[in-house]
C-alpha cells in the first residue's frame, strides 16, 4: 500500500487525515514542520504528500521546493492542503511543482477520493 506523508503543524488536521487514510489501509507518516518531512522523505520514499503551507520554520513552498530538487522526488505527487482556493499560495505551490490542492476543511469522503484520484492519475496512467 502506498506511503502518505501528511505535513501540517496543526495535530487535529494531522490525526484527521491519518485516520482517514489509515482506516482504508494506507501507510501514513505526520511531520508538523517542513524539516522533519524533509527529514524523513530523504530517509523513507513516499507516494504522496499531502503539505500545508502556512507553519513556522520550512513553510510548504520551502518544502516543495526542497523536495523537487532531490532526485527521488522530481514527479512524486505533492497535494497542498489549503484554507482557500483562491489563494496566491496555491498558484506559487504549483508554479513550484504542487500537483494539486484539496480545501480544508475537507470531509473524509472528499479527501479518500482526492488522495485515490492523484495517486491513479500518477501511478497508473
Amino acid at each position: 500500500m502506498p506511503r502518505i506523508l501528511v505535513v501540517d503543524d496543526v495535530a487535529t488536521i494531522r490525526k484527521i487525515v491519518t485516520a482517514v487514510l489509515g482506516g482504508v489501509g494506507y501507510r501514513v507518516t505526520e511531520a508538523q514542520d517542513g524539516e522533519t518531512a524533509l527529514e524523513f522523505a530523504q530517509k523513507q520514499a513516499v507516494h504522496l504528500a499531502l503539505v500545508d503551507i502556512e507553519m513556522p520554520g520550512m513553510n510548504g513552498l520551502e518544502l516543495i521546493s526542497k523536495l523537487r530538487a532531490l532526485k527521488a522526488y522530481r514527479s512524486t505527487p505533492i497535494v497542498i492542503l489549503a484554507r482557500d482556493g483562491k489563494d496566491e499560495n496555491i498558484r506559487r505551490a504549483e508554479t513550484l511543482g504542487a500537483n494539486g490542492w484539496i480545501e480544508k476543511p475537507f470531509t473524509p469522503e472528499r479527501l479518500l477520493a482526492a488522495v485515490n484520484q492523484v495517486l491513479v492519475d500518477h501511478y497508473v496512467n
